[in-house]
């Protein structure tokens, strides 16, 4: 339809202080959404420093192919496929060598070719979204709650609920299927994919992450993770590059997993990091237990089987695997192999000393050797 026309995009730059070109929205850069609106159209970009002259720009760009040349801006970011369209198919009807547009000119390809100095045969009036320029950050904060907007309204069209449309941020590479639902004040970034029947609970920050059907993720921050099918994470557990969580398992309150895989209905429920290690199905990671995967020089991967019980407090310290039914009896620190079925112990004997008085916090006051009263008030 728009054979005719080739698109030139000046990437305005403005310095510090200001939005430019490369300036991100919602996964896009202010330049990527203005190309994105005119999708299908043969497109180049070129920088541009605003104030000057377009023409020596745009010259070495032109067509011979192409009778028409449209010259936007990259600080348009809330430009559509429809209001482009529309303003190029005016211009073929009106019969003119250049028609102003709000922000940004629709020309005969010739007349650019060889005119002195653009002289606009016509200027074109559009909605007041069309070409919203973003000249300072209030203005990319006014565009922003605009292209927001469309971006959930989209999904909510699609079958998507949303709790809170005003407080939720979705990119425009995410993906969310009908049926999905997402709280109030949560940020889905980069290239998520959330599966229909996943449920987002409030104040989830998600980037590049896979959200299987019936997972459930609540409060909590997840980067390069996959959740799978009916697993639970959250509240406040962080998922890491290489986070794999199996169907079914639960990763509860202040659980930090990183490049790890978590098997098919095992639980890491309270207080524990797990870097580098692989567990089995069903294993149960006790509260405060750390997988130390780091010697100062090199991550070591720990691997445990299925059904293995780590006790509460424990430390495995990587390498090490631990066979399927093992367990690890709490407070140990694990620096060797655990055979499957084994009972593993690695901590300190306990020694109890009866009747202990003489210790600072319990003995009687008489005890303690402060000055006296009224030796301490008293001069010298």
């Amino acid at each position: 339809m728009n054979d005719d026309v080739k698109i030139i995009v000046l990437r305005t730059e403005r310095g510090e202080g200001k939005p430019n070109a490369d300036c991100m929205l919602f996964g896009r850069t202010l330049e990527q959404w203005v190309i994105s609106g005119v999708r299908g159209m043969e497109t180049e970009s070129a920088d541009y420093v605003e104030g000057e002259d377009i023409l020596p720009v745009v010259r070495p760009l032109l067509s011979a192919s192409r009778p028409i040349t449209a010259v936007l801006y990259s600080d348009t970011p809330l430009l559509s496929y429809s209001s482009v369209s529309n303003s190029l198919s005016r211009f073929r009807t009106a019969g003119i060598n250049a028609l102003r547009l709000p922000r940004g000119w629709i020309l005969k390809t010739e007349y650019a070719r060889t005119c002195e100095k653009i002289v606009a045969d016509n200027i074109m009036t559009l909605g007041d979204e069309d070409f919203v320029t973003v000249f300072n950050y209030n203005q990319l904060a006014y565009a922003s709650d605009i292209l927001r907007s469309r971006i959930n309204y989209y999904h909510m069209n699609a079958g998507v609920r949303l709790d809170d449309p005003a407080t939720t941020e979705i990119d425009a590479f995410v993906v969310i299927e009908p049926g999905a639902r997402i709280g109030a004040f949560c940020a889905i970034k980069g290239n998520s994919v959330i599966r229909a029947g996943a449920e987002i609970g409030a104040r989830c920050d998600i980037c590049s992450s896979v959200i299987e059907r019936g997972a459930k993720v609540i409060s909590s921050t997840l980067d390069g993770a996959l959740v799978a099918k009916n697993a639970e994470v959250g509240p406040y557990a962080r998922l890491r590059p290489g986070a794999r969580i199996g169907a079914g398992a639960k990763i509860g309150d202040f659980v930090e997993i990183k490049n790890s895989r978590i098997g098919a209905g095992s639980k890491v429920c309270h207080l524990a990091y797990v870097g580098d290690a692989d567990t089995g199905e069903d294993c149960n990671i006790g509260a405060g237990t750390v997988f130390a995967n780091y010697d100062g020089s090199v991550k070591h991967r720990s691997r445990l089987g299925r059904r293995v019980f780590v006790g509460s407090n424990s430390t495995i310290v990587a390498p090490v695997d631990i066979g399927d039914g093992a367990f690890i009896a709490a407070g140990s620190v694990v620096t060797e192999d655990v055979p499957g079925g084994a009972l593993a112990i690695g901590r300190a004997i306990t020694k109890v000393k009866e009747n202990w008085k003489n210790n600072a916090y319990t003995r009687v006051a008489e005890d303690k050797t402060t000055a006296p009263e009224e030796d301490a008030n008293s001069g010298s």
